[in-house]
């Protein structure tokens, strides 16, 4: 909770250093923020700045923590062999570059390609062979893809972002480290039962390796997947 505080700070300082930074430009500028990224415990800021009188660049930067989340709960992201015991949440970003088919400044319908990542991690217990094991879980995603949506700017101040489809190819990797107070355990004992989670899902199944420690058992899952997007951002224009 503590991070969150301290992250909502620097968003609130963030937010008033562009303002004054960039006020004195006209209406070529918009902070926004993700509706749509809160119900997802995703908190979320995002700038964006005109370039051309039909294009612009968007940077975003949030916390996310789903757990945090109104519709995620602590059973929605633990796997069902697992006991859930904790998470920590993660900076996002992303960065966007809009064409807009209007010569309007920016609103209207736009395409917009772009790029973003985003962490979590997470802790869980799981029982094999009789014995409990403490497993720490993370996932890192890189994605890239396009965009479109429709801009609406309302008395030159208010701003409605839609983003209604949104399309591209995410770079993931799972790691998950097995470890027990057992001592002088063999990591080795458990590598298939560790395996099994995944073999009905060949594709899966055929990327995962497992590293035998000393200490652990280390199982990574890196893979590609098609990625989706949809939003919805309020924000200030000026």
């Amino acid at each position: 909770m503590k991070k969150l505080t301290l992250f909502f700070r620097f968003w609130a300082l963030n937010s008033l250093i562009i303002i004054s930074t960039f006020a004195s430009n006209g209406q070529d500028n918009i902070i926004k923020t993700g509706i749509t990224g809160y119900l997802l415990g995703d908190f979320n800021l995002g700038f964006e700045r005109m370039t051309t009188e039909n294009q612009s660049v968007q940077f975003k930067m949030g916390y996310f923590m789903p757990v945090l989340s109104p519709v995620i709960s602590e059973k929605t992201i633990t796997p069902s062999e697992y006991d859930y015991v904790g998470s920590k949440g993660s900076v996002q970003m992303s960065i966007e570059y809009r064409f807009y088919t209007s010569k309007q400044g920016l609103k209207g319908f736009y395409l917009g390609p772009y790029l973003r990542y985003y962490g979590i991690r997470a802790e869980y217990t799981d029982i094999i062979q009789d014995k409990t094991f403490h497993v720490d879980g993370s996932v890192n995603n890189f994605g890239t893809g396009f965009q479109l949506g429709y801009h609406f700017i309302f008395n030159e101040s208010f701003s409605l972002d839609i983003s209604f489809f949104g399309a591209g190819i995410d770079k993931n990797n799972i790691k998950l480290v097995y470890t027990n107070d057992q001592q002088n355990f063999n990591y080795n004992e458990i590598v298939d039962d560790v395996s099994e989670v995944f073999e009905d899902i060949p594709y899966f199944e055929k990327r995962l390796k497992n590293e035998v420690n000393k200490d652990n058992l280390t199982s990574k899952l890196p893979f590609i997947f098609p990625g989706l997007r949809a939003s919805v951002s309020l924000g200030i224009a000026f």
